[in-house]
This record gives C-alpha cells, structure tokens and sequence, in this order.
C-alpha cells in the first residue's frame, strides 16, 4: 500500500487545515522547525499541534547550513522539536556530508535520533556522490510534469524509477511533486510504500499505552531529562548514610532504610 503526505513551511504560509487534509487521505506531514543557527519556524509551533490532533504522523526537519556551526544548529533544533520525530533538510548551502554527519552526531547527541534525510539526487551529485549507506532514512525528490492536481492523481507510482536509490541507499520515501493541491493550497507531497505502522517505525514513534495522549511515553526532553537526574540525586541523598541515624556493628553510619528496619526490630522487641 502506499501512503502519501506533505512538506510544509512558513513558505506555505500558516492557514493549512491539517484536520482537512488528513480528511483528504494524507497520512503524514513534514514541517518546518529550523535553519542554521538563526531561524526558527513561526508556522511550527500551530502545525505541529494541528498535526497531532488530527492523527497524522509528523517529522520535524532542520535546515542544515554548512555556514553554520553544527552544535549550534543542533541546540536550536532540539530546543524546538518537542519530540517529533526529527528529520534533516540537507541541499543547497548545506556543505558536504562532514556536515551533515557533524549535525546528526550533534544532535543525537542531545538524547534526539535523527529519522530521516531529506537528500535530493542533484545535491548528491552536486558534492561529489558521497556514500549515504548509513544515512537515516532516504527521502528522494524526482517531481513529475502534471500540473497541479489532486497528490494521488500525479503520483508516478511504486515502480517508478524515481525510487530508485543512489549513494548505496534505498529511497524510503519520495517527494515527487511541489504542486500538489491539497487543503486548497499548491505543496510538496511525498508517498512511502508500506503501512502506518511501516511509517512509525522508520519515524520511530513509540506506542503509547493511552490512545488519547499520542506520543506519550517518548524520549525525554533536555530539561526532563534533567529534573529527572535532579530528582535521582535528591532521593539517593535521602537514602545514604547519616550518622545522625546511628551506627551499625561495624561502626558505620546507618542509612535512612538501615535505620527504619533497626527501629522496627526495637519496637518489636
């Protein structure tokens, strides 16, 4: 089966009814979170909600900049993601693949794998064809020549030789328009050859054990990520030795449950 979806920006402008087009048969949507180390996306924050509530499976995508320093785009990137799926824009002025590899390692390093590759062919070949075996997800961009219509009406299908892969990496999903109507508005639509849940797995979207709160046991963030370890250290200094407790045979200090358990042996007695 093949499943379809749209790449939107603040290009597109902020008016796109994701509720409508999921309505029209969509399955996912790509948006817009950052460029460098200096933009971020002010459609984001709205899409990327809307794209929830209507069950559509996002990915949020930076926009690599090879003038740009690679932690850098990495803290505003992750900063902003909120836990979608992340995904990297990687073409023109984006350098060569120590950049993109300098960016992905940056970022992963932030607690946030990266999911997909937004690499289109000319840009491949542009920087010398470099080998994409390793790549995360591939996403090709071949567009075909009928005007505007309906995605699924221009859509080249699963044996095009728009699929096929370069860079010793299969394409996992392919763009193959930039004017597809949908939602009433002219935008990038890609198609992925398999199931919802073929589609989550390449995104790596955990189940969530309540329907209702989509996404609910992800990774988390930097911040959780440090009240958590906050959280740890206070409960371990709550448990660890403290002579005001008393002392062991040994001449030890007890801890908090050592002292509990020699209290309630003397009350026993």
């Amino acid at each position: 089966m093949t499943l379809y979806g749209i790449d939107i920006s603040n290009n597109n402008g902020s008016d796109i009814d994701l509720a409508q087009v999921k309505a029209e048969g969509f399955d996912f949507v790509f948006c817009k979170v950052s460029e460098g180390d200096y933009f971020v996306d002010s459609t984001w924050p709205a899409y990327r909600d809307a794209a929830r509530a209507a069950g559509l499976a996002l990915a949020g995508y930076h926009y690599v900049r090879g003038d740009c320093d690679p932690d850098s785009q990495a803290d505003v990137f992750v900063r902003h993601l909120d836990g979608a799926a992340a995904m990297l824009d990687f073409e023109a002025n984006s350098g060569g693949m120590d950049v993109f590899w300098a960016v992905v390692r940056a970022i992963n390093a932030r607690g946030v794998q990266v999911a997909l590759s937004y690499i289109p062919r000319w840009y491949w070949q542009q920087i010398g064809s470099p080998d994409l075996s390793q790549a995360p997800g591939l996403i090709q961009s071949s567009y075909v020549t009928t005007p505007s219509a309906p995605a699924s009406a221009m859509y080249p299908g699963d044996d095009s030789a728009f699929w096929n892969g370069f860079g010793g990496k299969a394409v996992d999903i392919l763009q193959f328009t930039d004017g597809a109507m949908v939602a009433g508005h002219s935008v990038d639509a890609n198609a992925f050859r398999g199931t919802r849940a073929d589609l989550d797995t390449l995104l790596a979207v955990p189940r969530s054990p309540n329907p209702a709160t989509p996404g609910a046991d992800m990774a988390l963030d930097d911040n959780e990520q440090r009240e958590l370890l906050d959280s740890i250290r206070y409960i371990r200094g709550q448990l660890s030795p403290w002579p005001q407790l008393g002392h062991n045979e040994q001449g030890q200090p007890l801890t908090l449950v050592d002292a509990v358990a020699q209290l309630r042996k003397d009350l026993g007695k």
